[in-house]
């Protein structure tokens, strides 16, 4: 079946309880969203690698910060940060440390390499974003989004779900 029959067909469907529940949107949203961004960064190698990019540029930006830092702020478990941290020591992006205040904690570092790609990599989210967005939204309305969502992330890390 051709895309545009598809397409056709699914604008008639009735959504029934899906069109009143934001979890339906940020959903189809997300996915969306991700596909876009692994289309721009295919050329970088990072499609498909959920965490990865948000994980190397955490790194970037805060030396030294500690994988179960990086799986509280994400909300991810910390084996899938464990797995995300080794393929980033193996791309030879980040490295690991001991900890001097506790041998068994491990803190994070970017090589050269690594910042290097961070760089390109914030460039390519940001015009992705808004390459994404402009044709969805107004400015007012993205940054209205972005507040909202901020706002429910912090909540989220108040409450440590």
């Amino acid at each position: 079946m051709s895309t545009r029959k598809s397409q056709e067909l699914a604008a008639q469907v009735d959504l029934g309880v899906l069109d009143g529940l934001l979890s339906f949107y940020v959903r189809v949203f997300e996915i969306a969203v991700s596909r876009h961004l692994d289309d721009r960064l295919a050329p970088l190698g990072f499609t498909g690698r959920k965490g990865t990019i948000s994980s190397l540029l955490l790194i970037a930006r805060h030396a030294g910060i500690r994988p179960t830092t990086i799986s509280t702020l994400l909300g991810i478990d910390k084996s899938i940060t464990v797995k995300t941290v080794d393929e980033l020591r193996r791309a030879k992006l980040v490295t690991r440390r001991s900890a001097a205040d506790d041998k068994r904690a491990q803190e994070l570092f970017v090589t050269p390499e690594g910042a290097a790609l961070a760089d390109k990599v914030e460039t390519l989210i940001v015009a992705h974003s808004d390459e994404f967005f402009a044709g969805l939204m107004t400015r007012e309305e993205h940054d209205i989004v972005v507040n909202i969502f901020r706002k429910a992330f912090n909540r989220l890390r108040e409450v440590g779900e």
